[in-house]
């Protein structure tokens, strides 16, 4: 990931308190970018289809669907089409489009958007204009979406990532809880003894891309990015070693029963059906915008806290960033509809009631106030969460991936596989994946 540093901004100011020039609007009142409405009319007084799709837990689905709901009966002219995957659905879908020109007008991106880049509209201009109103908002959370200067999204919230847990797995397992300073050292005797205690897995999984997040932030965590922060020929380090403790982690973990093989982590497919929910494991990895959809699932006291670190007094890898966006496709047909869309949804006081910042911390900063006075338990746990990223001091930054990325991660989870049933070992695959990665990208 190459990850931008942006201006370190105050996160609990920002993300707990009530953000200073918000306005005063009714908590019911949309906000549509100012935009005449006329000018979104269709020629001929007629219907206006734009399509929309994301990925995601079917708790996300259902809220969004509300919420598209809620955006056409007030918009009666707009009909809204959804088109909603499970992960791996979604970028299978939106590569067929994305070849035949023929994206959605609104899609659900994250750090991977370099690799449609030719199929996102810059919104800039949609912005200036006011079809999308981000008055509301900071330039930094415009800049973590954005690139070079244009913007490519909006993020539909802000996250970071971490590792929910089940206290009550521990207290039974009598290993002691995890704390906000703990090291990998310390999570690999948690996830060991709580399989030697009680028979289940230590920790669940890595993700269903553990080639992906979590080894980059094992390498930003030691100080170098996996991905070259200007250069997508060039990578961000130039020793293999960074790689090694994560297959040595993995190797453990999974040998010792501690966590799935490979072939039951293919079976984790949604956060719904991870083990934590059932109770068969005890930790697993997820963004902080998952935890509302892990926790309801499990429907029993949940907590998460941030990644363990080498150095548990080390700020490295502990930023917050944009969960997913919404972009516009350049080949859409309506685009100040697709923009009024995203408007509504990230200002929208009811709407967001709905969807509980089940994708993320809202950044726009009167729908934030409103939820965190609102929260239960499980959402306040995400606010309390972000505190404590920036408590460790992680400030907010732009994470960006790479076009070959999805090629390079596809080669990590082979190796880490490899280095599981002794077929090679953390040194080999860390250095195979280094020249493999290098030359995908020269």
């Amino acid at each position: 990931m190459k990850r931008a540093k942006i201006t370190v901004i105050m996160l609990v100011a920002m993300l707990i308190l009530a953000a200073c020039g918000a306005d005063n609007r009714a908590p019911t009142q949309a906000v549509t970018g100012g935009v005449n409405q006329d000018a979104t009319q269709a020629s001929d007084g007629g219907t206006i289809e734009i399509r929309v799709a994301w990925w995601g837990s079917q708790l996300r689905h259902d809220r969004t669907v509300e919420v598209i709901n809620m955006f056409m009966d007030q918009y009666p002219h707009i009909r809204v089409l959804p088109e909603f995957f499970d992960p791996d659905g979604y970028w299978i879908a939106l590569n067929t489009r994305a070849v035949a020109r023929d994206v959605w007008d609104v899609f659900q991106l994250g750090s991977n958007f370099p690799v449609y880049r030719d199929n996102i509209l810059v919104l800039n201009d949609l912005i200036a204009q006011g079809h999308i109103d981000v008055s509301n908002t900071s330039n930094e959370f415009i800049e973590i979406t954005s690139d070079v200067g244009e913007v490519v999204g909006i993020s539909n919230g802000v996250n970071a990532w971490g590792i929910a847990y089940d206290p009550a797995i521990f207290e039974l397992a009598g290993v002691p809880l995890p704390h906000i300073r703990w090291t990998w050292e310390e999570f690999e005797a948690m996830a060991l003894g709580i399989h030697e205690s009680l028979g289940i897995w230590g920790m669940s999984r890595f993700g269903t891309n553990p080639g992906g997040p979590v080894l980059t932030q094992f390498l930003v965590q030691q100080g170098v990015d996996f991905w070259h922060e200007y250069d997508n020929t060039q990578l961000g380090f130039d020793d293999p070693s960074y790689l090694v403790p994560f297959f040595e982690l993995w190797r453990t973990l999974v040998q010792a029963g501690a966590a799935p093989d490979p072939g039951a982590a293919m079976l984790i497919t949604d956060i719904e059906g991870d083990p934590v929910v059932t109770g068969l494991a005890a930790m697993t990895y997820i963004a902080s915008n998952q935890f509302v959809a892990l926790a309801n699932a499990a429907d029993r006291p949940l907590s998460m806290l941030p990644l363990p670190a080498f150095d548990p007094y080390s700020s490295l890898g502990r930023d917050v960033v944009s969960s997913q966006m919404f972009s516009i496709a350049n080949n859409s047909r309506h685009p100040e509809i697709a923009a009024k869309f995203i408007s509504f949804f990230q200002n929208n006081i009811e709407a967001n009631q709905i969807l509980q910042g089940e994708r993320g911390i809202p950044i726009m900063n009167h729908v934030r106030e409103t939820l965190q006075a609102e929260a239960d338990p499980m959402v306040a746990e995400t606010y309390a969460f972000i505190g404590m990223m920036n408590y460790l001091g992680g400030g907010a930054a732009a994470v960006f991936g790479n076009p070959n990325q999805s090629e390079i991660e596809a080669m990590a989870n082979l190796l880490l596989d490899e280095v599981v049933f002794d077929m090679t070992t953390p040194e080999q695959a860390a250095q195979e994946l280094f020249e493999f990665a290098l030359s995908i990208i020269s």
